[in-house]
């Protein structure tokens, strides 16, 4: 697949005039605001700054961690913040144990990331459409510049769907925003989701979005495509209960031909590098590389912004606990971040058993211990050889925190993409450009079509269409490779199997919550009274820590000051400093009142 190189807007744009001749001074290699947007050569710069932003923003690296990923997978119920011990990795492992408030930074950094991001998406409307505070013509319209504005209008309504299911009523802004601009919330999450919807159709049907073009276009899945805007709208309909018109949407998605479930056995890939732009891709904005962005506060001089940097080592074993380096990540450390929970494991092993869905997402213990490559003279050995190897298994005595003796790698960085996965194929490594070990090079994964597939089954469900939701449901669990079919589609079968399909994919929370509304699920059981922060497994290798003469992995538990309070936790505050700086801007539900 291509990586391209999005070039940032070229240029520096005048906002403000001096009154004072000493700095009357004409400025070189600027262009003034009023001489820009003026052709299709300035829509172009300005739709590549959009993505790059996004990309730099949304899709990018604060810190050690990228917070759309942090904060939404940390929520749900079936992954657990680790790192090497209940303090470590604190302002993001709140999320996990809900004991976050509006000062919270990874809050505040993505909240703010989605900000940015819809602000480059409106210098493109605003200034190609009379969508602006003045509703000024443009300078320069085109068939391009619709189209720009087309992809703009999505990328904004797709930003607006994120912040409406985590923050619940954020503010509408649909034009570019002025200095004296306070806007205020939205009158309900219906607005704001109603809103998106009109913004997909609004694009749709303009006529102008790319479209991609077969199940092999790769280039169409990392910009706004028909198809995402598709997706959007349908998954917006699925949240504002209106399943009519999620199944419109997503059905026209399915029945354009243009996206298609990946092979059984190649499932894994689509998390890795060797699956950027396969057939299941709706929308993954293409990793960037640029010489212009370094490291250069550290020292390393390397370009590693733009790649969630660190997010691998987030994401990755706690590689300092180990009697020596996995193969699949050598060459860079790990800190354990984003556990799988153990209880989940086990009902997850025990659905889909051995199939290729599981092995994507997480190891058992024997699996981890003998099947994976280690740095040892000993992977080629036999089974009882490796039993009494001193390379493999958990050296440290304190063992690894909030871990079963389970071990997720669904989002690992594969700087050797294990056998075990690719029966001896060769694909290519996630950092192949040389932006060192810990760099994650996959393209960031947004939409996929299994998603799509699941939100449809749901909505047929609702809508009395049987049929054909099973139908969509069974693609899911025949490529799976579970061997559990369904023969009737119920709202079970659908949780059941999203659970399975879409784990770590930043889903679990938002539809826990929309299902809550409806009935389906009890967040008090499943955040409180299911025990998941009462009974956190430490997993430990009697191998080293009782000096027995074969590695056994054993778990002991210990407990976290943790609590969902339902009216409350289903939706996260505004942070802080925005309060501060727009005093239109309030907490709602059980927020409200905090400022």
């Amino acid at each position: 697949m291509k990586k391209f190189i999005f070039p940032l807007l070229a240029c520096a744009l005048l906002v403000a005039n001096s009154c004072e001749s000493m700095l009357d001074i004409p400025q070189k290699g600027v262009v003034a605001y009023e001489n820009f947007y003026a052709n299709d050569d300035d829509a172009a710069a300005a739709l590549a700054s959009m993505y790059a932003n996004y990309l730099m923003q949304v899709a990018s690296t604060e810190g050690i961690d990228n917070p759309e990923q942090v904060m939404l997978n940390y929520a749900a119920d079936d992954i657990m913040a680790a790192g090497g011990n209940p303090k470590d990795h604190e302002p993001f492992r709140y999320f996990c144990e809900f004991t976050y408030d509006n000062s919270n930074g990874t809050l505040k950094q993505a909240y703010q990331r989605y900000c940015f991001a819809i602000y480059h998406a409106n210098l493109v409307i605003s200034n190609f459409t009379n969508e602006n505070k003045a509703q000024a013509e443009p300078k320069h319209t085109s068939a391009f510049t619709a189209q720009a504005v087309a992809e703009a209008r999505v990328m904004r309504a797709y930003l607006h769907l994120m912040l409406a299911l985590s923050w619940e009523r954020p503010p509408i802004i649909d034009r570019l925003q002025e200095g004296d601009d306070r806007p205020t919330n939205a009158e309900s999450q219906s607005q704001v989701l109603e809103w998106v919807i009109a913004e997909c159709e609004k694009a749709i049907s303009s006529g102008s979005l790319p479209k991609r073009n077969g199940t092999g276009d790769k280039d169409a899945t990392a910009r706004m495509s028909k198809g995402f805007a598709q997706f959007v709208a349908g998954k917006a309909a699925m949240f504002n209960n209106d399943a009519a018109t999620a199944k419109k949407y997503l059905g026209d998605l399915i029945n354009s031909g243009d996206y298609a479930l990946i092979p059984s056995e190649e499932y894994w890939t689509n998390f890795h590098a060797a699956g950027d732009g396969n057939s299941e891709s709706i929308f993954e904005p293409n990793f960037l590389e640029d010489p212009a962005y370094t490291n250069n506060a550290w020292g390393s001089g390397q370009p590693i912004f733009r790649g969630r940097w660190m997010v691998a080592n987030v994401f990755c074993w706690r590689t300092d606990a180990l009697a020596s380096q996995p193969q699949p990540h050598d060459g860079f450390q790990g800190w354990n971040g984003g556990a799988i929970q153990e209880t989940f494991a086990q009902k997850f092993l025990e659905h889909d058993g051995d199939s290729p869905r599981r092995r994507a997402c997480f190891l058992t213990g024997d699996e981890w211990l003998y099947e994976m490559e280690w740095n040892s003279p000993l992977n080629d050995a036999s089974l009882a050889e490796k039993k009494k190897d001193d390379k493999r298994g958990i050296a440290s005595a304190a063992g690894v925190f909030s871990h079963g003796p389970y071990f997720e790698w669904k989002h690992m960085v594969f700087v050797k993409p294990p056998k075990i996965l690719t029966g001896g194929k060769d694909y290519p490594a996630d950092n192949v450009t040389g932006l060192g070990p810990g760099s994650n090079q996959t393209n960031f994964n947004v939409a996929r079509y299994a998603e799509a597939l699941l939100l449809y089954a749901e909505a047929c469900l609702e809508t009395g269409d049987k049929a054909a939701g099973l139908k969509a449901l069974n693609q899911i669990q025949e490529r799976s490779g579970s061997g559990k079919i369904s023969s009737d589609l119920t709202i079970q079968a659908i949780m059941e199997e999203k659970q399975y399909e879409m784990w770590f994919e930043n889903c679990r929370f938002h539809d826990l919550v929309r299902w809550s509304k409806k009935g389906y699920v009890n967040l008090d059981e499943v955040f409180n009274k299911s025990g998941i922060h009462s009974k956190v497994p430490t997993v430990f290798d009697a191998f080293f820590t009782k000096g027995e003469a074969e590695h056994r992995l054993y778990t002991e538990y210990s407990s976290l000051d943790a609590g969902f309070v339902v009216g409350k936790h289903e939706y996260f505050p505004f942070p802080h400093d925005f309060m501060v700086v727009n005093p239109n801007l309030k907490n709602v539900g059980g927020w409200e009142g905090v400022e």
